[in-house]
């Protein structure tokens, strides 16, 4: 993955957890019968995804501000060898963020409107 690429969470929803780590809250799309069955069954109709120390850093970096570059420097030096080789480790995190569907990699810098 090329430096200037900056990785942007999607319109997930999350929340970070009393010890500061991030869970992503998925809906599962039920519909039809399935949802039929989920009300009948009070089944929960989302995927609460807990993340660890490292993905929860790296998900709060992924803002669209940073290159990938930026984001493997700061969780190198945040976690030191705890994640080296850190481009590696980085780079498959945010590949199965991205095969989940949960960021996406765009070329130019996510600006926020309501700055």
């Amino acid at each position: 993955m090329p430096g200037d690429i900056f990785p942007t969470r999607g319109e997930i929803e999350w929340i970070m957890t009393d010890s500061e780590n991030i869970e992503i809250i998925v809906d599962k799309g039920l519909r039809g019968i399935e949802k039929k069955v989920a009300n009948l069954l009070s089944a929960p109709t989302v995927v609460r995804r807990p993340l660890d120390e490292m993905n929860s850093k790296l998900w709060i970096l992924m803002d669209g501000t940073r290159t990938l570059g930026q984001i493997i420097f700061e969780m190198d030096y945040f976690f030191d060898e705890k994640i080296a080789p850190a481009s590696e480790r980085v780079s498959r995190s945010i590949a199965k963020f991205v095969e989940l569907g949960f960021i996406t990699l765009n070329r130019e810098r996510f600006e926020n409107e309501s700055e």
